[in-house]
């Protein structure tokens, strides 16, 4: 608990704060407006390295960072200015990932697809997974379809492949490390096998499901955030049907 309070503490300080130091870099011209976008980058650089040296989750702090760093800014046209690059970067980082886990997957096939790794992954992308994500969603007023495909659909296993490096590097013993990170990639290949087959076609046809019955709480209107230091109230659209 500690780490984790110690993490969002830093990442709401930093994050707000370098917010705030773009926004009247930009405002009063103290700063090239192109390159805003690597001060942004650098701040859940800043954030997990800060956490991690303060004995904080450094992931925590930066995910935090990120919504500290959006309530700091006067607009959403400002902050897609200033997050471009940071976004880009993290896809470009995410695909490397999932490119070494492939290459180090395929060379431990048969050490993976034991049938005790096999029936936790199914567990897990099932009931361990759909179960918590509709009792979350008790109260919300979507229909059983949304739900659903809510726990269906979601997180592809990035995440999971970082804690399993972690948990490589920081723990000691090798068997119980070895059996866990087995089970990790088991999951998360099925995970890929089994949420891509399903994408398009599941994602079609509650598209068509949604259309048709024009759920009330699915289809109402969505706000847009918008940021609060003199920024015109809040814009509503239209949300269209999941596709």
């Amino acid at each position: 608990m500690q780490e984790l309070a110690v993490g969002a503490l830093v990442g709401v300080a930093i994050g707000y704060l370098a917010g705030r130091l773009v926004e009247e870099a930009r405002d009063r011209g103290w700063a090239d407006i192109a390159l805003l976008p690597i001060a942004t980058l650098a701040v859940p650089l800043l954030c997990y390295y800060g956490a991690h040296e303060l004995g904080g989750n450094g992931f925590i702090a930066a995910f935090v960072a990120g919504t500290a760093y959006a309530a700091a800014q006067n607009s959403v046209e400002d902050l897609h200015e200033t997050v471009g690059l940071t976004g880009l970067t993290s896809t470009f980082l995410g695909y490397a990932v999932w490119m070494v886990f492939g290459i180090v997957v395929t060379s431990q096939l048969e050490a993976l697809f034991s049938w005790q790794n096999l029936l936790y992954a199914l567990l897990s992308l099932t009931a361990l997974r759909m179960v918590p994500v509709a009792l979350s969603l008790l109260g919300s007023g979507l229909r059983p379809q949304t739900v659903a495909f809510v726990g269906w659909f979601g997180p592809r296993g990035l995440a999971s492949i970082i804690f399993a490096l972690i948990a490589f590097e920081s723990l000691q013993a090798e068997t119980a490390v070895a059996t866990v990170l087995s089970v990790i990639a088991t999951t998360v290949v099925l995970s890929v096998l089994a949420h891509g087959l399903t994408a398009s076609p599941w994602s079609q046809r509650y598209g068509s499901w949604a259309t048709r019955n024009r759920p009330t709480v699915e289809s109402s209107e969505a706000v847009e955030p918008q940021r609060r230091h003199g920024s015109s109230p809040p814009a509503t659209s239209q949300s269209g049907s999941a596709t």
